[in-house]
C-alpha cells in the first residue's frame, strides 16, 4: 500500500506539469502559424497597394503591360 501511496504521489505533480507543457507546445505552434499567414497577408496587401499605385500612377490610355512593369515570369 505504501508503494501505491509514492507512485500516486509522484503522479500527481508530473501530470499536471505534462499537461502546461503540452498546452504551452500547442500555443507556441498555433503563434507560428499565426505568424506565417500575418506575412504572408501582408505580402499581398503590399502587392496589391503597389499594382494600386501603378494604375493610379499611370496614364489612362496606357495598359499596364505596355508600361514594361509585368513580365510573364514570376516575382
Amino acid at each position: 500500500m505504501n508503494e501505491i501511496d509514492v507512485i500516486i504521489t509522484g503522479m500527481s505533480t508530473a501530470v499536471p506539469q505534462a499537461i502546461s507543457t503540452q498546452v504551452s507546445a500547442h500555443s507556441t505552434g498555433q503563434m507560428q502559424i499565426n505568424s506565417a499567414l500575418n506575412q504572408q497577408r501582408n505580402t499581398m496587401t503590399g502587392i496589391s497597394n503597389y499594382v494600386m499605385g501603378l494604375k493610379k500612377m499611370s496614364p489612362k490610355n496606357i495598359k499596364l503591360r505596355q508600361l514594361g512593369t509585368f513580365k510573364k515570369e514570376r516575382f
